[in-house]
């Protein structure tokens, strides 16, 4: 039942894509031949002024020369866009929020990126590669796609799609294959309160420095293992609206995943454990809980992963994004497997051409207790260009 759904939904979204697509290129190709049949009313009216005298042909070479004088004048006092705020490459805007929301046609971009795990725990212990396009195939459609990876290739992501615009500039839809795994964080008991003291992995919290104050927590120890590869198309309905001309709300760069089989290892879920110890004042048995945390699946159902998020430009050349994501696998929104990673770009345009930026990411803001919304970090630099016409 759970996969013709799928399907049907997909289906859905792509006859979506096709009726805004289409009835685009009827609009332009009506504009285009009726531009036409008014050219050709100019071109008479010329032929009847080449019929008088040499004082109209006076006339009109100083009308001429007026209005080159004027479309100067008027180029000076215009924007660098073209005609529907399609812009060319020399012309492409340095802030981001003037930047369209699809690539104008015949140009690209690629971004380069590095990153490395910064988790309290796991530092700089693993690091990974990003090497991501967009192809402007039309001034309202791109092509997308790029491999992403993390965590010493433990996870990664493969993905080839496109997003085209169902309202220019303000609202898309996009669609994309995608080829991907998470890591696995592996978990380890620590004492708490810290102390200098502490025992490594310890299984009794008298052992902990703290002493009689002392209990145990089981944390991500910063190592990872890697989930099961699962493939999917993702679908989203980019949307951005400026409230002010340097603040804008962006949202649903992606809204949903289709999968098309099941992974059996993709997310950690909690779950309560018994911890069992002698105390040495009574040397009675004692028996406490402590949560700890076992890999689960991802079953061939649709996930929910709507994002949202906020857009600034405190200058044209600094842009300032906050990008907020739930995901919930299945759709299954009783089993607590929320994760809201969040997203902090800053990014530098020193020329149209060109982007310097840093991305900080939390992975889960939402983690269940005893972990910190801050423990579990990710940092990436990138450089991003573009090219073309």
């Amino acid at each position: 039942m759970l996969r013709p759904l799928s399907r049907a939904l997909l289906i859905a979204a792509l006859s979506l894509t096709y009726v805004a697509w289409h009835g685009h290129w009827n609009d332009a190709f009506a504009k285009k031949h009726g531009g036409d049949d008014d050219g050709g009313g100019d071109d008479g009216g010329d032929d009847d002024g080449g019929g008088d005298d040499g004082g109209a042909d006076d006339g009109g070479d100083k009308g001429a020369g007026d209005d080159d004088d004027g479309d100067d004048a008027d180029d000076k006092d215009q924007p660098p866009v073209t005609a529907g705020g399609l812009f060319t490459l020399k012309t492409y805007p340095v802030s981001e929020i003037l930047r369209p929301l699809t690539m104008t046609q015949g140009i690209a971009q690629l971004r380069l990126g590095l990153g490395t795990d910064i988790s309290a725990k796991g530092a700089f212990g693993t690091g990974g590669v990003s090497l991501e396009g967009v192809y402007g195939y039309r001034d309202n459609f791109e092509l997308i796609g790029g491999f992403t990876n993390a965590y010493n290739m433990r996870a990664y992501s493969l993905y080839f799609g496109f997003e085209g615009a169902l309202a220019y500039d303000l609202l898309d839809i996009r669609i994309a294959a995608d080829l991907h795994r998470n890591a696995i964080p592996l978990y380890s008991n620590y004492c708490s309160p810290v102390t200098a003291t502490d025992p490594m992995n310890p299984q009794d919290p008298t052992t902990c420095g703290a002493g009689a104050m002392a209990s145990i927590v089981n944390l991500p120890n910063g190592s990872y293992h890697a989930g099961d590869p699962q493939f999917s198309v993702d679908i989203g309905f980019p949307f951005r609206y400026a409230i002010k001309p340097e603040i804008a709300i962006v949202a649903l760069q992606t809204l949903m995943r289709i999968d098309f089989n099941s992974a059996g290892r993709d997310h950690v879920l909690p779950y309560t454990d018994t911890l069992n110890y002698t105390d040495p004042m009574t040397m009675m048995p004692v028996s406490v809980p402590i949560t700890k945390y076992a890999p689960v699946g991802n079953g061939a159902k649709p996930d929910l992963i709507p994002s949202i998020g906020i857009a600034t430009n405190p200058i044209p050349q600094l842009s300032v994004v906050a990008l907020a994501q739930m995901i919930i696998p299945d759709f299954d929104t009783s089993a607590g497997a929320f994760q809201v990673p969040v997203t902090v770009r800053i990014e530098a345009s020193p020329t149209p051409q060109l982007d310097i930026g840093l991305a900080f990411t939390l992975l889960n803001v939402k983690p269940p207790d005893p972990q910190s919304p801050i423990d579990n970090r990710f940092i990436s630099a990138y450089v991003q260009s573009r090219f073309g016409k």
